[in-house]
């Protein structure tokens, strides 16, 4: 079990955003998120737009990468920056404008509360925003992660979530080209890092493809099999604490 303290401080929290190729919302995200939080870090995944030069105008701290690497490689990325300017805690959010900056406030209200470590939206609370497949494809990854590793997760696809540094060190430790979401989570999970869920929002005007949710689960089968050869012995199940906010 990994040694996190049970309670830190975070004083210094710093907004994470991934970005390729989103000149069109990067800039209005990055002014919200600024509302709530001095430091913003754009990494932009070697777009090809305006991304790099919106995001700095609205205000944020730009890593330029010369290779796309993916989002996991652009988090990675971050994660490796706000560890070295000696932040307390990181907000990850996506840089799309798919989740809404003013809950922000929820992530820390639900931190001061719970002191989790790890705390990640849960968009299932108003199931009729989510379209039926992706609703599905949520549902059997919650259920796989519960029956495998023993935490109960609602949404583990999320990216909008709350690290203390303290927990990126083990997030960073393994190197992987696969979705950065669930990756991360099942580093989290088999270390036995206590992980926590806020209640969120999703925005009625985002609709994905279909494409995206069967692909989403075959990568997500792909990290799961990856992660069981590791789970040598049955482990306590441990559900997370649900925030109500």
């Amino acid at each position: 079990m990994a040694t996190i303290a049970q309670y830190k401080e975070v004083a210094k929290v710093a907004v994470l955003m991934p970005a390729f190729c989103e000149e069109r919302t990067v800039g209005d995200v990055v002014s919200k998120a600024l509302n709530y939080l001095p430091d913003v870090i754009v990494v932009d995944d070697a777009s090809t737009d305006e991304t790099a030069a919106r995001a700095e105008a609205a205000g944020a701290t730009v890593i330029r990468r010369k290779e796309n690497g993916g989002k996991g490689a652009a988090l990675t990325e971050g994660f490796k920056y706000i560890l070295a300017q000696g932040f307390d805690a990181v907000i990850a959010l996506d840089a799309d404008g798919f989740h809404d900056p003013a809950e922000i406030s929820n992530f820390f209200e639900a931190y001061y509360r719970t002191h989790l470590p790890v705390l990640i939206g849960n968009r299932m609370a108003d199931v009729k925003r989510i379209p039926l497949v992706r609703r599905w494809t949520i549902r059997t990854m919650s259920f796989w992660i519960y029956r495998l590793l023993g935490v109960y997760v609602p949404d583990p696809p999320c990216g909008f979530r709350f690290y203390r540094c303290d927990v990126l060190p083990f997030i960073l430790e393994e190197k992987s080209s696969l979705p950065s979401e669930f990756e991360t989570l099942l580093n989290i999970a088999s270390r036995r890092i206590r992980v926590g869920s806020v209640r969120i929002t999703k925005p009625p005007k985002h609709h994905k493809s279909l494409i995206a949710p069967f692909r989403d689960l075959i990568r997500f089968a792909r990290v799961l099999r990856k992660y069981h050869k590791k789970v040598r012995k049955p482990q306590k199940k441990i559900r997370l604490v649900e925030e109500e906010l």
